[in-house]
């Protein structure tokens, strides 16, 4: 059994292919929505619902983050919030039309709306490039009211030099949970003093999640924890049948190694 995922240049090649999604509602108040390697979240709160990530700047992003939201039965008018762990394309994603079209709000740190503007991942892809403002910078220790909920914010640079965590509680068939977004899930591969910064950044993030009980661990790319099959998984679960997003202490910080793994 590998103790770490598969990342190719295949991979780089599926995170722009927008021809499919899926997606599932894997928590009373949170939906997953994923392409083949990259995915997004969805989380109902009583002021509206709020986007944690945007994967590719695609109309198609949109449309299928529209859809998953209508097949729970939520309504798409009460978008109003847009939350960003870091600055990067496949992260930023869709934000520009759930700007255009819904008026939310975005959040992302001061530092990676700079960094990203001085270091975009494709510079001769315009199409690639953010197309809309921050209206909150957010780092660590802040919170982000959402109505009756709210994140947690803490700083986990390495991925990005302003690289972002998130910390929210969820539900299950009425069960509270924590969960938590981990913002980098790869080091800056040629920077030696990054990837301390990111393992620094990991130990942060698991400190974190011991004082806030996160006993769910997402992420935004399928390749870290068999993403697919899990969304797979959700879509067929049983009432009878355990939430596979929920974990124990031990199995969360074992995840969390897999990220220190690839640090090479």
């Amino acid at each position: 059994m590998k103790d770490y995922p598969d990342l190719s240049e295949e991979t780089l090649v599926r995170m722009e292919d927008m021809s499919w999604f899926t997606s599932a509602q894997i928590f009373d108040d949170l939906l997953i929505v994923s392409q083949q390697e990259t995915a997004c979240f969805v989380w109902k709160t009583s002021e509206g619902l709020v986007v944690f990530d945007g994967i590719w700047p695609d109309a198609a992003v949109y449309d299928a983050i529209i859809q998953a939201i209508e097949a729970a039965g939520w309504d798409p008018d009460t978008l109003c919030k847009f939350v960003i762990t870091h600055g990067h394309t496949d992260h930023t994603g869709c934000g520009k039309w759930l700007v255009d079209g819904h008026k939310v709000t975005t959040y992302l740190s001061r530092v990676d709306d700079a960094f990203w503007r001085d270091n975009p991942i494709k510079p001769d892809r315009p199409d690639t490039w953010k197309d809309f403002d921050i209206d909150c910078y957010v780092g660590e220790g802040d919170t982000i009211y959402c109505g009756d909920k709210a994140i947690q914010v803490i700083s986990t640079p390495g991925h990005t030099p302003g690289c972002l965590s998130f910390f929210f509680p969820v539900h299950d068939r009425g069960k509270a949970h924590m969960a938590a977004i981990l913002g980098g899930s790869t080091p800056p591969w040629t920077d030696p003093a990054g990837k301390e910064v990111q393992r620094q950044s990991i130990d942060h993030f698991v400190a974190a999640a011991r004082e806030w009980g996160a006993d769910v661990l997402l992420s935004t790319h399928t390749a870290f924890d068999k993403g697919l099959e899990r969304i797979a998984y959700s879509q067929a679960r049983l009432s009878y049948m355990p939430n596979i997003y929920v974990l124990n202490r031990e199995d969360f910080e074992n995840f969390c190694d897999v990220y220190k793994r690839i640090i090479l």
